[in-house]
């Protein structure tokens, strides 16, 4: 276990739960928000400890490290303008080394690119964003 309260396996969880919850990104305090009344995965059971129950400086930390998981995920999204029809959420931890990331969204880009090309399917490539630039809209 690590020094802190929670794990990374706790971060990326709730980073998913919140997504799931959300349709947009959420800021920093939304986040934080959200994050008070869950349990933390790894400390549930006889005691549940939610992410509320942290110190303020945990609580801050934690949350800020789920913002950047939400953050950092590039959104791939294909369609006309700002009207998408199909998107693409691509998440991992942060460090990855930029030659794998940039990899890892290529093929996913190419693959989804060669059904929608195989199905005669016209829906070109929108802008990427990443979310904090579409929570800001």
């Amino acid at each position: 276990m690590t020094d802190f309260p929670y794990t990374d396996a706790d971060l990326r969880a709730e980073a998913a739960r919140q997504f799931a919850e959300v349709l947009r990104a959420p800021d920093r305090l939304e986040v934080q928000d959200e994050m008070r009344g869950s349990p933390i995965p790894s400390r549930s059971g006889d005691q549940t400890v939610c992410w509320g129950q942290l110190s303020v400086d945990d609580l801050h930390d934690a949350a800020n490290d789920v913002h950047e998981l939400l953050d950092d995920a590039p959104d791939l999204a294909w369609g006309h303008g700002n009207n998408w029809h199909l998107a693409v959420q691509v998440a991992h931890r942060r460090g990855v080394d930029d030659e794998l990331h940039t990899a890892l969204i290529d093929a996913v880009r190419n693959a989804v690119s060669r059904v929608l090309d195989e199905r005669n399917l016209s829906l070109p490539q929108a802008t990427q964003q990443t979310a904090t630039e579409e929570a800001t809209r």
